[in-house]
């Protein structure tokens, strides 16, 4: 008859390792010195995971900072380009009236003091009224009126009742100067177009003019003006805006397509 096994140690044996038995077999005492240091290392997991997580939101929101001044810092070097290149201009134009007609050149001064009120007082703001730069195209294209005959074609088209949209302020002074710099000739017939409308939650910005003539006319249209434009649209919308630009022979056209709330 086989000896029915015995589930006790027999004497001398060594315990058994690992297990369940082997945690029972422990002393109570080892039991809670066990029970403490994986509570403790717990609760420093916990806080380490903690101080981790908030060390990272802190890096993040010092890097949006850090990207906004440099964003806000960047748009400030590109409108005081802007605004110095433009004042050049408009005295260019009216320098030229001086000899031809005094009266129209003293008109132009005061002009250009409405103007430089606005690019004082505005141009440094984030955003301004689309009724303000509406009213800025105006009086830039009233200015630049009192410089050619009436056989220069220029057309102004604007919304009826302008919503109450903001806008970075002197968007299109680039393009302006451009259409009247390059698209206005004393030989032949020219035209300068301006448009400005809205749809759903978008404002469209459209101008176009015929060609002077000029040879250097690309390089001037690549040049600091639109080239400063497309940095300020990316920095402001990134991609979600469109510029489309239409070449041919003897038309130049540039459409602008914006997100707008009201």
């Amino acid at each position: 008859m086989r000896p029915r096994s015995n589930p006790e140690m027999l004497p001398g044996m060594p315990p058994p390792s690992g297990g369940l038995y082997s945690a029972r077999m422990m002393p109570p005492k080892d039991l809670r010195i066990l029970d403490d240091l994986l509570i403790c290392t717990l609760v420093v997991g916990f806080n380490l995971a903690i101080k981790l997580a908030i060390t990272k939101q802190f890096e993040e929101q010092k890097l949006k900072d850090l990207q906004k001044e440099k964003l806000e810092t960047e748009l400030a070097f590109l409108r005081n380009q802007l605004s110095p290149h433009f004042f050049m201009n408009t005295l260019n134009n009216i320098h030229a009236l001086i000899d031809v007609n005094s009266g129209d050149a003293k008109d132009s001064v005061i002009r250009l003091s409405k103007l430089m009120r606005y690019l004082l007082y505005e141009s440094d703001e984030e955003k301004t009224s689309l009724k303000k730069e509406i009213e800025f195209i105006k009086s830039y294209v009233d200015l630049m009126k009192l410089r050619y005959t009436e056989e220069v074609k220029i057309e102004l088209s604007f919304p009826e009742n302008i919503p109450s949209v903001k806008i970075p302020p002197m968007l299109f002074t680039s393009l302006l100067e451009n259409a009247f710099k390059h698209g206005v000739s004393y030989q032949k017939d020219s035209f300068v177009k301006i448009a400005v409308e809205t749809e759903d939650l978008f404002l469209i910005f459209r101008i176009s003019n015929t060609k002077n003539g000029n040879t250097n006319l690309k390089k001037e249209y690549s040049g600091i003006g639109l080239e400063n434009l497309k940095k300020r649209l990316d920095l402001i919308y990134g991609t979600n805006y469109s510029l489309i630009k239409n070449e041919t022979d003897t038309l130049f056209e540039i459409s602008i397509k914006l997100p707008v709330n009201e």
